[in-house]
């Protein structure tokens, strides 16, 4: 994926077909100087307009946008020119204007670059000016020193680009020495760069003062685990386009680690064994709620959980909207399949081909290790089974055996619980052997793998599994139980389709499904490895258990791709070491990660540490050093920011010493009208403890803006959420500061529903455009940006939200533009207090 340079670029933009013509520039540096009539209230003294369809040269964008998008296409093949939260003033005429995340929420900016461009307006006045807008250049926010210590989407690369999925950053201001400050509602955060983007330290959290210790979050906090899977899986898929893949990698949670809450079932924040109201000793308390189906569908990821083995509960992850479920009862996941009603129309079977086959677009349907409830686990006849109950997917285990085979195994030993010696010599815990220690031929000569102890439904006799005994006769194997190899499932999938087609189970019934079933079923493969360095139950170091990573991943790689089964075939794990490197080297194969707490605790029950449990303090081995904050949840840390509900707007002092940033939405448990404004040092880099209130009027929802333009008065952008409305409230209100801990008091300056154009600067440029006329309007969702031009003059412009809002252009339909106007106030502000 191509990479912007560090320093500012020119633009080569693109002017889509849209409703004005761009003229050429404006010849003068300098913004036009307002009317110097006097009018008794707020009046249009200038307009520039960026057409909405405005593109800068950069990798593609809106790859993972749904919804309404008033006829626009996507994806875009470069980046939008959209989307400007915050504005400030150069001294040669041009302004810096900063975009926002992108595409309004944290799933679906992941391909979206935050930006601040740099804007010569030629703004439409009384004394000239075209009205256009011309985008000279631009600085990309970037990361190259590795000082944001959570997960970005572009983890892996050089430059560390940050993305609309990594912060969302909605305010800005210049210190003197140049640099720039940006206020983010993800964290919230503050971030601190220098005049090129290159951040310059650590992203600053909001202290908690009701709360010492602890910090403000919101709910897509990177330090919570709520919000840490997204981040992880943004990375993941950037690394493999970057390699050449084509398809994202597939979410895998452990099911009682969910959040939904939809369509008539919700998870529980107790599913859990180690969490909610299941402590255990030494371990944080946590909720189970830590992945949103939602959110990781909505952001592109198939969400395939594991292992549910009873029908009600499939039942309900199926209306909670999962992708797939990996299941030891296959016969079972038939069933809920066959009986799911995904449309509420009172016919059941939605998921279903017209043959009576599960179709793999809708749903996909997995047996785990086979069938392991119904057959002894990762064997011949747990494969063969879970084909007959027409699985959409082959999950299953490998290992590598001393000579170097790829083998079928979930645990490195060749447990006792499940294998027994052919020999008849008996073989207990105390004489498990690790696989790698002994070749495949000792493995398979001396050990079957056939004891059922998982209940009634577990079988093993032979004679349920002919296609098994078959391939197993074949082969020399003596028993359908010996551990195959990974080549021994594929040629059992060819084995049972001649089976049935040809072969003696021609007549069967269900022939014809089960062989179509066979040609197209899929293959689920993890690559069973621990990287952790503490020991197990037999004084074996985890790690040192198994081969290593690139042995394994590469031998299980090069039987998919001998079989040519890359499209058939994914690789998945708990160990992200395995699937990045699948990714590099076999990107034609997609990739699963794996999440689950299997904690290690005090008690002789507790399990190996797998996937999120740190290690010596610090962050968990198996992530390939992606941080994961674990068991830091709302149970330890409530959101006390509300989502989209931080820096919105920041103000720098007049002497330059001192940011206010301005939260949007407020506090949880503070009034529902009262915003804080908390006060931030820049010489000592820390907050200074002094807050102020402010209070939102009754028809607002929220703050669009906030700057000072003395040492303690200022201009706060408040609105409704109204887009196309002339009765939305949209406002300019002067403010002041007061003492520390009070409201700020409050005066109306513009009705940016009413402001006078004398002058008719403002044309209507499509059909039943809203807000033209004597009384110009900015009708806009969300207006994010002031700037004060001179004592009598404001500029304003809105956010866009392209390709979303339409507010302007509510008779065409077509996505807002941005708007840069200039007010000419009928008071003069005090500039110099």
């Amino acid at each position: 994926m191509p990479s912007p340079r560090r320093t500012q670029h020119v633009i080569r933009f693109t002017l889509l077909a849209s409703s004005i013509a761009i003229l050429s520039a404006c010849n003068s540096d300098d913004t036009p100087t307002p009317p110097t009539a006097a009018y008794s209230e707020p009046i249009l003294a200038g307009r520039a307009i960026l057409p909405a369809a405005t593109f800068a040269e950069g990798p593609g964008s809106g790859h993972y946008l749904n919804g309404d998008l008033n006829g626009q296409t996507t994806p875009f093949d470069k980046q939008p020119v959209q989307g400007f939260s915050a504005t400030l003033r150069n001294s040669d005429g041009t302004f810096l204007a900063m975009t926002d995340n992108g595409y309004g929420t944290i799933e679906n900016s992941a391909d979206f670059y935050l930006r601040v461009y740099t804007l010569r307006p030629s703004f439409k006045s009384p004394a000239g000016g075209d009205g256009s807008i011309k985008v000279e250049s631009f600085i990309s926010l970037q990361d190259p020193n590795k000082l944001v210590p959570f997960t970005i989407t572009n983890e892996f690369t050089t430059d560390r680009l940050l993305t609309g999925a990594d912060f969302d950053i909605e305010s800005m201001q210049r210190a003197s020495d140049g640099t720039l400050w940006f206020g983010d509602e993800f964290g919230p955060f503050l971030l601190h760069t220098s005049k090129n983007g290159v951040l310059l330290e650590a992203p600053i959290p909001l202290p908690d003062s009701e709360n010492p210790g602890k910090f403000i979050r919101s709910p897509q906090n990177p330090y919570n685990e709520e919000a840490s899977a997204l981040r992880i899986m943004n990375a993941a898929r950037a690394h493999a386009q970057r390699f050449g893949a084509t398809r994202p990698p597939v979410f895998s949670p452990y099911n009682v680690q969910l959040q939904y809450d939809v369509n008539g079932v919700k998870s529980s924040p107790n599913a859990h064994y180690a969490r909610g109201a299941n402590p255990q000793p030494g371990l944080t308390p946590a909720t189970s709620e830590i992945f949103d189906v939602a959110s990781l569908k909505s952001a592109g990821y198939s969400v395939v959980t594991w292992t549910v083995n009873d029908k009600p509960r499939m039942l309900e992850l199926m209306k909670a909207g999962v992708s797939g479920i990996i299941s030891d009862r296959t016969d079972l996941l038939l069933q809920a399949a066959q009986e799911f009603d995904a449309n509420n129309d009172g016919v059941p079977g939605d998921y279903l081909l017209a043959d009576g086959r599960i179709d793999i677009n809708k749903f996909d349907a997995q047996g785990h290790r086979g069938s392991r409830n119904l057959r002894p686990e990762n064997t011949l006849p747990a494969y063969e089974v879970a084909l007959d109950n027409l699985m959409t997917t082959l999950e299953t285990d490998t290992g590598i055996s001393k000579d170097g085979v790829s083998v079928v195994k979930h645990d490195p030993y060749i447990e006792a619980q499940k294998c027994r010696r052919a020999d008849g010599i008996p073989y207990t815990f105390a004489d498990e052997v690790l696989i790698k220690n002994l070749t495949v031929a000792q493995i398979q000569s001396t050990f079957v793998c056939d004891k059922v102890f998982r209940g009634p439904e577990q079988l093993n006799d032979p004679a349920l599994s002919p296609v098994s005994v078959q391939v197993a006769n074949a082969k020399g194997y003596i028993s359908p139980y010996v551990m195959p190899k990974t080549q021994d499932m594929f040629d059992l999938v060819n084995a049972y389709i001649a089976y049935y087609s040809t072969g003696a189970g021609a007549n069967h019934p269900d022939a014809g499904k089960r062989v179509a079933n066979a040609k197209a079923v899929r293959f689920n493969i993890e690559t069973k490895l621990n990287p952790r360095s503490d020991t197990d139950s037999h004084g074996n170091v985890y790690r040192e258990r198994t081969v290593g990573v690139n042995q394994l991943t590469d031998t299980l790689a090069g039987i998919i791709v001998t079989n040519n089964m890359q499209a058939r075939a994914d690789i998945q794990s708990f160990d992200f070491r395995t699937l990045l490197r699948v990714q590099e080297k076999f990107p034609a194969i997609r990739t699963v990660y794996l999440f689950g707490d299997f904690p290690i605790y005090p008690d002789p029950s507790s399990d190996d540490g797998t996937n999120m449990q740190g290690e010596d303090g610090k962050n968990t081995p198996w992530m390939a050093g992606m941080y994961w904050p674990y068991r830091s949840t709302a149970t330890s840390t409530p959101f006390r920011a509300k989502r989209s509900g931080g820096f919105e707007g920041m103000a720098i002092s007049s002497d330059g010493s001192k940011l206010y940033p301005m939260l949007e939405q407020p506090l949880t448990g503070h009034d529902a009208k009262t915003l804080l404004i908390s006060e931030f040092d820049l010489a000592s880099r820390s907050y200074t403890g002094r807050q102020f209130k402010y209070k939102v009027d009754d028809k607002a929802t929220n703050i669009g803006d906030f700057v000072l333009y003395n040492a303690t008065e200022g201009i706060v952008v408040e609105r409704d959420n109204s887009q196309g409305d002339l009765k939305g409230f949209k406002k300019l209100i002067q403010i002041k500061l007061g003492d520390n801990g009070d409201y700020v008091s409050k005066t109306e300056l513009v009705d940016l529903m009413k402001i006078k154009d004398p002058n008719r600067i403002a044309q209507q440029m499509t059909v039943g455009d809203v807000g033209i006329g004597e009384n110009f309007a900015m009708p806009f969702n969300t207006i994010e940006n002031i700037v004060v031009i001179d004592e009598t003059t404001v500029g304003v412009m809105d956010d866009n939200n392209y390709p979303f809002s339409v507010g302007r252009h509510a008779g065409s339909k077509q996505p807002d533009d941005e708007e840069f106007v200039l007010i000419r106030l009928p008071k003069a502000l005090s500039l110099t207090k």
